[in-house]
């Protein structure tokens, strides 16, 4: 499977988890996708990330975090203010947006 198809599924994962209110660990993410470690999550999370930048949206893989730190990883936010951030990914109605496309990852 292709990044920009990995990329759709974990969208869906984290406007999941941010209707939720919930925050995920990298390895949570990664046990979702059945692979065997969450390092592999950075090129498919940056993807995402990008897609937020390039249309407005907020940062939406700053629920995504470190199990040790609770932080998410270097390089995978732009956040400035985390909680601040975070709250506004909580309080974007992501199910309101005309729905992502793989085509959008790339």
């Amino acid at each position: 499977m292709k990044r920009c198809e990995r990329a759709m599924q974990v969208w869906q994962i984290l406007i999941s988890a941010a209707h939720n209110r919930q925050t995920l660990t990298y390895g949570q993410v990664a046990d979702n996708l059945e692979f065997d470690g969450a390092g592999v999550l950075s090129q498919i999370l940056g993807r995402i990330m990008n897609y937020c930048q390039a249309n407005g949206l907020p940062p939406l893989t700053c629920i995504v975090v470190n199990q040790t730190t609770g932080l998410p990883g270097a390089g995978l936010t732009t956040v400035a203010n985390l909680p601040i951030d975070r709250e506004a990914v909580y309080n974007q109605n992501w199910f309101s947006l005309y729905p992502a496309q793989i085509s959008d990852f790339n």
